[in-house]
């Protein structure tokens, strides 16, 4: 239950600093650094300051003590208490004057017993020294006591059996302490200053970039590869904003192919429309001029047939009848050759291709080579009527465009893959500039049917060079799908 908790307070702590902007991090971080490295230098400081004054002062109290004791050793010995007072008195009044670095609070004379021989004031405050702590140290023949406010040496005297007990005020040292820390923390707020000056800077430094980067992301997302973000510097930032500017300009490129594949699509798409439209209405042209006619006759013909039948003379008729049949049975097949030739369905790929070959060859007088290596006897239904109407649309193309006399079809299976290769003799074209012309929807639909497969169309063609048209089509036999053509 408390790692839940511990775990729930780390998350919550996490999201609220994930949440402050990377300025404001740094900003806290800056500060925060200062702050506890000024904090740790100042108690340092005044640690060492503070100790060293102690040692100073404990050192010079040894010394002033052993002077004095020196100084009433004879008076001690006679027990000179009024003698003592005054030369006590006279003492603390020289040590604590300015131009001594002292303050003499007492000095007084007693012995182990607690008795007190002479003392430079009243010493109703003063502990006695049997009631006193052991000493904080012993230095030599000293005893030195410490509370905090005043520092007592007491150094015996002499031959006497008494103690000459001096003590020193550590105001100055605290003042002293308190002055530097105080200096100190000037400084420290001095540095906080320039601190924040230069977290301010570096921040602006750091965020400029990456906020220039966030409103171009955002251009971006909303469709607008134009913008570009300019390189701060030659650091992780600046190769940030290059490889964005890198990106940004795919992204440009990559919408303007999609553009222009859309524009070809839409264009290919109404190209279709209109082809079909034209193919309906010829259709409905050869019904109406060709078949409607036959059909015509043929109902005028058995009219008459039926009268000659009742005059005994329908021998010469009925065989113009079957001539009228027999002419509209082969218009219907060949419409429905045109519209789907059967014998693709039928006996396969290479004899559809040979027998549209053949037709070509007669109907535009052109020499058509036909080559086929390497294809299984039968491929997927969809894929032979791909490949069949690539080939229709090339044919079609050459004859309608090309000025050719000669073309040929090179089909084969390799790497797998099923290679088409369409070339003509013709005048050939600039593949940049073709793509206003109505040339283009051919091979748009050369390129959108092998699509559908995953394949690829490939255009070399110079003016007066002829055309060289090279299709990739991937295929495995093992794993090739079904795929519904339109």
């Amino acid at each position: 239950m408390n790692d839940l908790i511990r775990s729930n307070l780390l998350r919550r702590a996490w999201n609220i600093a994930g949440g402050v902007s990377i300025r404001v991090k740094v900003l806290g971080i800056v500060l925060s650094v200062i702050i506890a490295l000024g904090v740790i230098v100042i108690y340092q400081i005044r640690d060492v300051l503070t100790t060293r004054l102690i040692d100073s002062l404990e050192t010079q109290g040894i010394a002033l003590a052993g002077s004095m004791a020196d100084l009433v050793s004879n008076d001690v010995g006679l027990r000179r208490s009024n003698a003592l007072v005054t030369v006590l008195q006279e003492q603390q009044s020289h040590y604590s004057s300015n131009s001594h670095n002292t303050r003499v609070e007492f000095i007084y004379i007693a012995n182990d017993a607690g008795e007190v021989l002479a003392s430079s004031r009243t010493l109703s405050g003063h502990r006695p020294i049997i009631d006193a702590p052991e000493p904080i140290k012993m230095h030599d023949d000293a005893a030195i006591y410490f509370d905090g406010t005043i520092l007592e040496i007491a150094r015996p005297i002499r031959n006497t059996g008494w103690n000459l007990h001096l003590g020193l005020s550590s105001a100055s040292i605290s003042q002293t302490a308190i002055d530097v820390t105080l200096r100190l923390l000037v400084i420290m707020l001095i540095m906080i200053a320039v601190g924040f000056a230069a977290a301010i800077f570096l921040t602006w430094i750091l965020t400029r970039p990456i906020l220039d980067l966030v409103a171009a992301t955002d251009a971006v997302a909303q469709g607008d590869f134009s913008r570009r973000v300019p390189r701060w510097a030659d650091d992780e930032i600046g190769e940030l904003a290059t490889a964005f500017n890198a990106m940004t300009e795919a992204l440009e490129t990559a919408a303007h192919e999609r553009a222009e594949r859309d524009r070809l699509r839409e264009q290919y798409i109404s190209g279709v429309i209109v082809a079909q439209e034209n193919e309906r209405k010829r259709i409905a042209r050869e019904l109406h001029d060709s078949t409607g006619q036959s059909l015509t006759a043929l109902l005028v013909g058995l009219q008459d047939l039926k009268q000659a039948q009742a005059n005994g003379n329908s021998g010469a008729r009925i065989d113009r009848l079957r001539e009228v049949v027999s002419h509209a049975l082969d218009e219907v097949r060949g419409i429905a050759w045109r519209l789907r030739p059967s014998v693709l369905d039928d006996l396969g790929l290479p004899s559809a291709l040979e027998r549209l070959a053949d037709q070509y060859q007669r109907q535009q007088n052109m020499t058509v080579d036909l080559v086929m290596r390497g294809l299984p006897p039968r491929l997927p239904q969809t894929l032979e009527t791909a490949i069949y109407r690539i080939v229709q649309e090339g044919l079609t193309n050459i004859a309608r465009y090309a000025q050719a006399q000669t073309a040929s079809v090179v089909i084969g299976q390799r790497d797998d893959s099923i290679r088409i290769i369409i070339e003509d003799d013709g005048v050939g074209f600039d593949p940049k500039q073709i793509a206003q012309s109505s040339k283009s929807l051919g091979l748009q639909g050369i390129r959108e049917r092998a699509g559908l497969f995953g394949g690829t169309l490939e255009i070399d063609s110079t003016p007066g060079g002829g055309t060289s048209l090279f299709i990739a089509i991937p295929f495995q036999p093992e794993a090739q799908e079904e795929i519904q053509t339109p």
